[in-house]
């Protein structure tokens, strides 16, 4: 399904670029005619490779366009990158290959940045982790729905490439009670007595909460999941050991997850016995790309 959408995505690409009157292409291949060749995609930066799901989409519209080549993956999704490192390889229709060039480059350069971002997060929060010497696992790290109309699964694939996992993908994945819907229904139980006479039994019910009443309130209400929106790390603290006081057989213990302002620079400092779960908006909403070139070979 994921690929179909990454379809839908590189044929967008090609109708924005109006790549049926490409002058320069039709130019250059017009003394040869079903031109076949073949090209190979370079790192020119450091990075993860998130690109599987955009080859195989790739190859795919490229057939069904009439202008087919293959893709060879030469490294596994996930895999670092070096500045150098031939990614993989296409073989085929010159026509095909000069035509969604630019939309892929575009597309795996911005997953790429997302799994790259995920990873360096990711590495931080396990590196903090060893140093507890517990068994359990580290906080995983999750994406937010501050993602681009559209492009939310390429987003989840990507997080998911550099190691971290998918928060609710939708409004229908899960139930997360935010500041507004508490306003909206009057309070904290109203919410989630609410929300439990209308959502699937299976779904678990999470809750964001800006200081230690409401957190009171989420827990006396049931919640399964408690988010500490923009707490310190002293409040989160604070926080675990009013959790960890409160849940008893009749209540059971919630997941704690952190929200609000992560960063490379301070996520260390949420990485806690404790915290479940830390979600950083920026993993999507600020990306800054990873260098892709694909050069046809002689």
């Amino acid at each position: 399904m994921a690929s179909l959408i990454f379809k839908d995505l590189l044929v967008q690409a090609l109708n924005e670029d109006g790549s049926g009157l490409d002058w320069t292409s039709l130019g250059t291949l017009s003394a040869k005619k079903n031109a076949q060749g073949k090209a190979k995609i370079i790192a020119k930066s450091k990075g993860i490779w998130a690109g599987e799901m955009l080859c195989e989409a790739t190859q795919s519209l490229a057939s069904e366009l009439g202008t087919p080549f293959t893709i060879k993956m030469l490294i596994k999704e996930g895999a670092r990158l070096l500045p150098g490192d031939v990614v993989c390889e296409w073989k085929g229709s010159l026509a095909g290959i000069l035509a969604l060039e630019r939309p892929f480059l575009n597309l795996c350069g911005f997953s790429g940045g997302i799994a790259q971002k995920t990873r360096t997060l990711v590495d931080l929060i396990e590196s903090k982790w060893k140093s507890y010497r517990l068994s359990s696992p580290a906080p995983r790290l999750t994406l937010t729905r501050k993602t681009l109309p559209y492009y939310r699964d390429l987003s989840v694939l990507a997080v998911m490439a550099g190691r971290g996992h998918a928060h609710r993908v939708s409004l229908s994945g899960g139930v997360l009670i935010k500041e507004n819907h508490i306003q909206a229904s009057g309070s904290i139980k109203r919410a989630i007595d609410g929300v439990k006479k209308v959502a699937p039994h299976g779904l678990k019910i999470e809750i964001e909460v800006t200081q230690m009443d409401e957190l009171k309130q989420a827990l006396s209400a049931g919640a399964d999941i408690i988010m500490l929106d923009n707490f310190t790390p002293e409040q989160v603290k604070v926080a675990i050991k009013i959790i960890e006081k409160t849940a008893d057989k009749t209540i059971p213990r919630p997941w704690i997850e952190v929200s609000g302002g992560m960063n490379a620079e301070n996520i260390q400092n949420f990485v806690m016995p404790g915290v479940d779960v830390i979600s950083v908006g920026s993993l999507t909403h600020s990306v800054t790309a990873i260098d892709l070139s694909l050069l046809v070979q002689k």
